[in-house]
């Protein structure tokens, strides 16, 4: 345990850096596989596009014995892809990267002040180097191409460094961090205040690149022998006796080791294609680097007064540590895949190389210590024979041997990754062009890589040239596929009309990631539009299983089925389906509601309307299909979809209609008559779609002259049948008769025999209207009355009787203007125009009342009109009289 917590042991300042030092790690390390866990989630958005489509369904049901007469109006039907967004950096991922950054060179700086003068120097020479291959004048604090910037960072940076290194020696190592992080964040502000570029942050990291991909490398080589010493401390630890199997057991351990790394360097480089499981690079770097925190403590004392680990070696590591952790961070971040590669190349050639040689040098070193079976790794840093310098050089010679049989690939690939960088910087500020030229400077290093190519593709859809964003994403599937190029390919070729081409291209990415479901999910939508039901359903299915997202392909079944499943079968596969609040699926949902006839009571989904009124897709889709659904239940809609109607002027006559059915069911039916009959005689492309419902509302309404009139003029069987029914219940049933021959004719297959019996022999269906009249009559309330009336405003009965009641109660204007709507639309009820005859009267306007009498006389029966008569005349004398005695 005293090994194991070895800052236990050191002065207070010295913990309280060390425990603090570590927990910045910890959150670094933290940092590193959140992002590296799906670097392309971090620049690539899965976005969903929706589209929206038609369905037939009926929704106004008129029954006639066992029959029922409906006419077709569209619900909305919801579907949709899924759509990879075009590469973009993430400024959270920047901003943290540099607080994680400048805090390990900060450790670092503070390190090497506590070296010795030679090494100080060198440390701080090598650092300056690398703050000029930074290129701070790019950010142009002090001007455009002014070098201010580096001089001031040299000087700060340089200037403490040397006070602690040469003055103030007796300064502990917590407040050196402290004063080199004191002016990290001094600089920070500055560039941050000072910068006139729009992303200062990422253009220092974009150019600065070299700088961190350096100490990065730096630290995994320096990591590279720490697998190989904890395998010596597993054999070896303990083990104080003879006998001990040792030697046997580390030899394995390594050798095994040494075979993994072969393998994963020749499958690297492409010298095997074997499908195996390894162990990942970022694995053995994780774990390489924890080992060396104590690992490198033992390397650290037997380097001696050079660098003491306590006052030195500890921080000199800590610092490179949360480095390495932070760029490595960065680059998943951004899904850079050649700087990631040349991370993964030092990680496994590194390994590789100096654990084969450092393999060797304790072989050669303490082979009698193994035998003994003493503790080796307590004297691995002191070699008998074979030098611990030598072999660094030589691992290093190995390394270099390794790059070298890449033809230095990895340095093409971390000048590609440079220019990925600054493509990314540009691309940010919106210089298309200047971020296309670096983009392409990465692929003269590196054609294959996927970042370039689906930068460039990015570009190219931004630009809308789908050829050049065609090529690039293909181009991007070649060594590195992603499922978001195949997606975005797929798009592409959709959009160019080519379907199989689009097909065989997403057919390839399932099969090259058989777990996205996002793909899995656009391949059945693709096959849902070329007609192939059943493969589409298999891959809906599957995706379901399978995406993040389950909700779109849920949607999508729901689509799919509605169009090509009969209504039977569709409830019985859509019985068992999850409730779910996604409104594209509650759209889909109710639209199959429609298809099944199911109208019962459904909650409405408030956040179906945006703060704005500005209407999606989805929220369009579900407001329709609810106002259709619900227009018996709920007459909200009417007022809503009308408001609605005007912030959305392309929406507004389809809102308008759909406000029709709960205006007409639950609101004012009078308003929806009026509205849908005047844009019937407007014509235009839904004329049709407007005369059969306005018919077909008429015939609800027992108005069966006003229903000829609109559905004579509505083509199809829609029509004709409606014509039947309305000549049938207005007593024409030779004129029925023919119409029903004549859509016999159309339809030889299926007999009409039943219906025309049941027309011909149907009395006039009951009307609501009338049940409420009753029972209005029987509780004398005015409420009761109203109810009626607003069930069917035209009834010659129940608009009569209710104006009767209201004139007996002296309320003549409101019995007037009931009898008045009425009159619009009903001017054949004799009983009607009688009480128009009375309260015309009742108001003086004898004019009036001459007209309405006439018509009682052109309509009513003779037995009625003359008792008409008998009660008109004296109340026109009565009149007439009042006003000669008033002359």
């Amino acid at each position: 345990m005293k090994e194991l917590f070895f800052w236990r042991v050191w002065s207070t300042s010295e913990r309280r850096a060390a425990v603090a030092s570590l927990l910045i790690l910890f959150f670094a390390i933290l940092f590193f596989i959140l992002k590296g866990f799906d670097p392309l989630a971090n620049v690539i958005r899965w976005n969903v596009l929706s589209e929206v489509s038609e369905i037939s369904t009926v929704v106004d049901i008129f029954r006639i014995g066992q029959w029922q007469y409906g006419v077709s109006v569209p619900s909305q039907l919801v579907t949709e892809n899924f759509i990879a967004s075009v590469m973009e950096t993430d400024p959270v991922t920047v901003g943290t990267f540099w607080l994680f950054a400048l805090t390990g060179l900060s450790i670092l700086l503070a390190s090497i002040t506590t070296l010795p003068r030679f090494w100080y120097l060198s440390g701080m020479i090598v650092f300056i180097i690398l703050l000029a291959l930074s290129r701070l004048e790019t950010l142009g604090i002090f001007g455009d191409g002014n070098k201010g910037m580096f001089l001031l960072s040299t000087i700060l940076y340089g200037g403490l460094s040397y006070y602690f290194h040469a003055f103030s020696t007796e300064s502990g190592i917590a407040r050196r961090i402290i004063a080199m992080l004191g002016v990290s964040a001094l600089l920070a502000i500055i560039v941050f205040l000072a910068s006139p570029l729009p992303f200062p942050a990422l253009a220092a990291v974009s150019y600065s690149t070299p700088f961190w991909l350096l100490l990065t490398v730096v630290f995994l080589l320096v990591i590279s022998t720490e697998l190989m010493a904890l395998f010596v401390w597993i054999s070896t630890s303990g083990s104080g006796k003879k006998g001990k199997p040792a030697l046997i057991n580390f030899v394995v351990i390594s050798i095994l080791f040494l075979l993994m790394l072969t393998l994963q360097y020749l499958r690297n480089t492409k010298q095997i294609d074997w499908n195996m499981t390894l162990i990942g690079p970022v694995y053995l770097a994780i774990a390489a680097a924890v080992a060396g925190i104590w690992g490198f403590q033992k390397r650290a004392n037997s380097m001696g007064a050079l660098m003491p680990f306590r006052s030195s070696g500890f921080w000199f590591y800590m610092g490179l540590f949360i480095i390495a952790a932070s760029f490595s961070a960065y680059t998943f971040g951004t899904a850079n895949d050649p700087l990631l590669e040349v991370m993964e190349d030092v990680v496994i050639q590194g390994q590789l190389g100096m654990s084969l040689l450092f393999f060797f040098y304790i072989l050669v070193n303490f082979f009698p210590l193994f035998k003994q079976g003493l503790e080796v790794h307590k004297v691995l840093y002191k070699p008998m024979r074979f030098g611990l310098t030598q072999t660094r050089l030589f691992g290093i010679v190995a390394v270099f041997v390794l790059f070298s049989i890449q033809r230095l690939l990895p340095l093409n690939q971390g000048i590609a990754g440079y220019f990925n960088g600054l493509g990314d910087l540009y691309s940010k500020t919106g210089e298309y062009t200047l971020a296309e030229q670096y983009y392409k400077l990465a692929l003269q290093q590196e054609f294959q890589n996927h970042k370039s190519n689906y930068a460039l593709a990015s570009l190219a859809l931004r630009q809308g040239d789908n050829n050049a964003a065609a090529y690039y994403f293909r181009q991007a599937l070649l060594k590195q596929p992603s499922a978001e190029a195949y997606a975005g390919l797929g798009s592409i070729l959709i959009q160019e009309n080519l379907f199989f081409d689009a097909i065989h291209s997403l057919q390839e990415g399932v099969r090259v990631f058989p777990g996205s479901g996002e793909l899995q999910n656009n391949l059945g939508m693709l096959y849902s539009k070329t007609n192939v039901a059943d493969s589409a359903y298999y891959y809906l299915e599957k995706a379901e299983k399978n995406s993040k997202n389950t909700d779109v392909p849920a949607t999508n079944l729901l689509a799919i089925l509605s169009k090509n499943t009969d209504v039977q079968l569709l409830d019985s596969l859509t019985s068992q389906f999850k409730q779910r609040g996604y409104i594209s699926w509650q759209a889909n949902w109710l639209a199959v509601q429609n298809l099944k006839q199911q109208f019962s009571g459904q909650p409405f989904q408030k956040d179906a309307i945006p703060k704005d009124s500005l209407l999606s897709v989805a929220s369009f889709a579900y407001l329709q299909n609810y106002a259709l659904n619900q227009a018996k239940n709920d007459s909200t809609p009417a007022s809503t979809l009308q408001a609605l109607a005007v912030k959305n002027p392309l929406l507004s006559q389809d809102l308008s209609f759909t406000a029709f059915y709960p205006e007409f069911y639950s609101g004012n039916k009078l308003r929806a008559i009026e509205t849908i009959t005047a844009w019937a005689e407007d014509g235009g492309d839904k004329e049709n779609l407007y005369r059969k419902v306005a018919g077909h509302w008429f015939l609800q309404l027992g108005l069966y002259e006003k229903a000829m009139e609109q559905l004579s003029m509505v083509e199809g069987e829609e029509g004709t049948l409606g014509m039947a029914i309305a000549n049938a219940l207005s007593g024409n049933d030779a004129v029925a008769s023919l119409l029903l021959d004549k859509l016999q004719e159309k339809q030889p297959a299926t007999s009409l025999e039943p219906l025309r019996k049941t027309l011909l022999s149907a009395k006039k269906p009951a009307s609501k209207a009338d049940t409420l009249l009753a029972t209005a009559q029987k509780s004398g309330k005015d409420a009761d009355y109203n109810a009626a009336v607003r069930e069917n405003p035209f009834s010659g009965k129940v608009v009569a009787t209710t104006a009767e009641w209201y004139r007996q109660k002296k309320q003549i204007p409101k019995a007037y203007a009931i009898i008045v709507n009425a009159l619009r639309f009903n001017d054949y009820a004799p009983e009607l125009w009688e009480q128009y005859t009375y309260l015309s009267l009742a108001q003086g306007l004898t004019d009036q009342a001459e007209t309405g009498a006439t018509k009682v006389k052109q309509y009513a029966l003779p037995a009625d009109y003359q008792q008409f008569v008998n009660r008109y005349q004296p109340m026109r004398a009565l009149i007439e009289k009042q006003r000669a005695e008033f002359k």
